[in-house]
């Protein structure tokens, strides 16, 4: 008697803001991998366009026109890049769920490998970059950052890992239940759980044009990170505090003394002003750094969605859903 193996789904989450020029080629690729690669899968391409200005939408809708494998999702305006990956992930219906940008730099020639995993019992595939095109300065920030948040988290987050990954169903759908407004990815997908393992592999330089993502937006990625996931810093700031009150204690006992047995009078304007400015910039790191926590309580408490979808592209359909309350 013969069994019947119902046939999985992979989703692939293409996010792109203004990539026009390089859709294109890597749903070629995407496609050319899925036919040599994976042919005893369905597939379903998911490109999620963060609100682009240069014409990708059309690009991209065209590609939905020609393939009904293809449905292409449209926010209401920016939502920021962890946002429009969450957002893919949320409408994506595979039982696993690949993501990769839309530049070229991560190579879907490497998917087979996620899936094979995937196939052996890990529910999280990570891809680890082993190398990439981009200057040695911005190498070394980005191993200097992935360190300091895993040191300082409190769960433990996968160094020099990006955001080209797979993730099963049953994952998906536990990061579907986090409603945080401040999203950091790799962290949730981390606190999550589950059975994950990363393969290394050399970033490929971009297709086409330059990234969108600029250093203050990786900065702004970094200090999400951080402040998502460790309340250390706030910690190292009251043991900060001690410190300097105990050293001024100290300070003032020695002087003290100074005075009333040695006989030496208390003098030095100028040290007095310098050590004056230092506590003050202390002070306002420790309020400046207590804020972004503050800051950070005030964005969640509001509850406001992650992404808003504009309109969504199947085929010669678009359609253009309304948001309803929960």
């Amino acid at each position: 008697m013969l069994s019947f193996r119902p046939v999985k789904k992979l989703s692939i989450v293409i996010p792109f803001f203004n990539e026009r020029e390089n859709l294109d080629r890597i749903y070629d690729e995407c496609t050319r991998m899925y036919r040599t690669s994976l042919p005893e899968y369905e597939i379903e391409y998911l490109f999620m366009d963060n609100h682009s200005t240069d014409g990708s939408f059309d690009v991209a809708a065209r590609l939905a026109q020609s393939n009904p494998q293809v449905k292409v999702v449209r926010l209401s305006r920016n939502f920021g890049y962890q946002a429009n990956i969450l957002m893919g992930y949320v409408q994506s219906s595979g039982d696993a769920v690949i993501q990769l940008d839309a530049d070229g730099e991560d190579d879907p020639a490497l998917i087979p490998q996620l899936v094979r995993k995937w196939e052996a019992g890990y529910r999280v595939v990570y891809g680890v970059r082993r190398t990439r095109a981009e200057s040695s300065l911005m190498t070394l920030q980005r191993k200097l950052f992935y360190r300091a948040v895993n040191a300082l988290s409190t769960v433990a987050i996968p160094v020099d890992a990006g955001d080209f990954r797979l993730m099963d169903r049953q994952v998906i759908e536990a990061i579907k239940h986090f409603k945080e407004s401040k999203i950091y990815l790799r962290g949730l997908i981390a606190f999550a759980g589950f059975e994950q393992i990363g393969i290394t592999y050399d970033r490929r330089p971009r297709f086409k044009g330059e990234s969108k993502f600029s250093w203050w937006d990786y900065v702004s990625l970094a200090w999400t990170g951080l402040v998502s996931f460790s309340s250390k810093p706030l910690r190292l700031v009251t043991w900060l505090g001690l410190l300097i009150s105990g050293v001024s204690f100290a300070g003032f006992l020695f002087y003290l003394w100074l005075y009333f047995f040695s006989g030496v009078p208390v003098r030095g304007f100028t040290t007095l002003i310098l050590v004056q400015l230092l506590l003050a910039g202390v002070q306002l790191l420790c309020v400046g750094l207590m804020g972004s926590y503050i800051g950070f309580i005030f964005d969640e408490v509001k509850r406001r969605p992650q992404g808003i979808i504009e309109c969504i592209q199947t085929g010669d359909q678009k359609t253009f859903p309304v948001m309803t309350p929960e």
